[in-house]
């Protein structure tokens, strides 16, 4: 008797490739779940049908797509799931990278782990009010992805949900979910704002790090914790405020966020806020209560300043800018200049010729012999300046000794534009600057005093003769 009924149970579920699609036929609950093909790999337009017929002639419902049942199927190019299918497995269309797009229907309440990771091509995706959780890694490098909208029946994102979805613009989430997973958005680098909904309690250690695109982000008053390395990398991010609901910073929770101008506490000093990574140059405006607790945690920090976050008029921000500096150069010395008193500098300096390991076939390099500055200032009851940019360029000097042996010698001048002028330094008293029109139209001139010159012009590329030297300056 026991021998019959293994017998039975074992062939009560049987493997079937009906119309090209393999199958797997519970002969007892009348079901039916797509398999995996059992020698290649699916691919072109599939239809899945609602109901298939057996071979021993009875009808099986589709109501499920097993594990990696399109796995690695990069020629598969759209597929249409029944309103019949309530559950997609794990890894069930992993690195389908050939879909476009597809529509989940109404009965599938869960897109298990990995399901869509790797669709590069992927541009779009319905999900219905049925699904109420993203699994883990479930849109993994889904590069392609524009936008998503994530319906209210959705709970909680997993871990590495949209980790490097880099065409990722924008996204809602609604005020169902209360929890990201790790690394939720990481590598979303095409996403440039967020608000997160009242429900989110915490933010999982690299939530949003490498956003570099991310401009902007709101957070509720529920959260009580930011992760380790949350914000990391998110080099667009000019400031933020966290609510005093914010207990906890994790480790290097903002390192990386060079762009960081002003970050705003509305509360007593979080844990760990030491080993945040917030830059040292940053302005930090925090409770006139707590004013020296943030200063004793925050050892060498310039700017730490007290501020209203309640009182009535008071912005979040203080109400007058910082002048955006000049940029000049004399004697071999850079320098920064502001209207503002008691103003405080803060630069970049990049060189283009800045070169690793590169190669060249023919062995001939061009160098553009320039330096690429980027200022801002800062100052105490202001915000920070808006950031002046100029180009130190180095030419040949113009020199007349009176003999007839060559003399070789180098200078460094600055050239900037900003509201329709450009300014010139380095140059000597007396020294004539040319301006032409990029098509060669020759625009006017100036005279250098006090070792700088300046021109107004309408073109939105000019070029500047010094000398026997030409240097493009674009408008801005």
């Amino acid at each position: 008797m026991l021998v019959v009924m293994l017998i039975m149970t074992a062939s009560s579920a049987m493997a079937e490739v009906v119309d090209g699609l393999r199958y797997n036929l519970d002969s007892e609950t009348k079901t039916a779940t797509l398999l995996p093909k059992k020698n290649g790999y699916y691919s072109g337009d599939i239809v899945v049908p609602e109901k298939v017929k057996g071979n021993d002639g009875v009808v099986y419902v589709v109501t499920a797509f097993e594990d990696r049942c399109f796995y690695d199927c990069g020629g598969l190019t759209s597929i249409t799931i029944p309103s019949s299918v309530t559950s997609l497995g794990r890894s069930c269309f992993w690195h389908c990278s050939g879909l476009t797009s597809i529509t989940i229907p109404s009965s599938v309440t869960s897109l298990g782990r990995s399901c869509f990771s790797g669709c590069s091509g992927l541009t779009s995706i319905t999900l219905p009010s049925s699904v109420t959780s993203l699994g883990d890694y479930c849109f993994y490098n889904c590069s392609g992805l524009t936008s998503i909208t994530i319906p209210s029946s959705v709970t909680s994102l997993g871990d590495y949900c949209f980790y490097d979805c880099s065409g990722l613009t924008s996204i809602t989430i609604p005020s169902s979910v209360t929890s990201l997973g790790r690394s939720c958005f990481s590598g979303c680098s095409g996403l440039t704002s967020i608000t997160l909904p009242s429900s989110v309690t915490s933010l999982c250690d690299y939530c949003f790090s490498d956003c570099i695109g991310l401009t902007s982000i709101t957070i509720p008053s529920s959260v009580t914790s930011l992760g380790d390395y949350c914000f990391y990398d998110c080099s667009g991010l000019t400031s933020i405020t966290l609510p005093s609901s914010v207990t906890s910073l994790g480790k290097n929770c903002f390192y990386g966020c060079s762009g960081f101008e002003t970050v705003y506490f509305k509360g007593k000093v979080p844990e760990y806020t030491s080993l945040s990574g917030i830059p040292t140059t940053t302005i930090i405006k925090v409770p006139t209560e707590y004013l020296q607790d943030y200063k004793d945690v925050l050892v060498g920090f310039s700017y730490i300043y007290a501020w209203n976050p309640d009182g009535s008029g008071d912005d979040t921000k203080p109400v007058t800018q910082c002048a955006t500096p000049s940029v000049s150069y004399e004697s071999g010395e850079l320098k920064f200049a502001s209207e503002t008193a008691g103003a405080e500098y803060h630069y970049t300096i990049t060189d283009a010729d800045m070169a690793s390991d590169a190669y060249s076939k023919e062995g001939k390099v061009t160098l553009s012999a320039a330096y690429n500055i980027s200022v801002y200032a800062t100052a105490d009851g202001y915000t920070a300046s808006d950031k002046a940019e100029a180009t130190l360029y180095w030419i040949k000097a113009n020199l007349d000794n009176g003999t007839n042996i060559n003399l070789a010698k180098i200078r460094g001048i600055v050239a900037s534009a900003h509201d329709g002028i450009v300014s010139i330094s380095g140059l000597d008293n007396g020294e004539v600057v040319k301006f032409f029109a990029a098509d060669g139209k020759y625009l006017g001139s100036t005279v250098a005093a006090n070792g700088a010159a300046s021109y107004a012009v309408s073109e939105n590329l000019v070029i500047a003769k010094v000398g026997k030297d030409s240097i493009k300056i674009a408008m801005k």
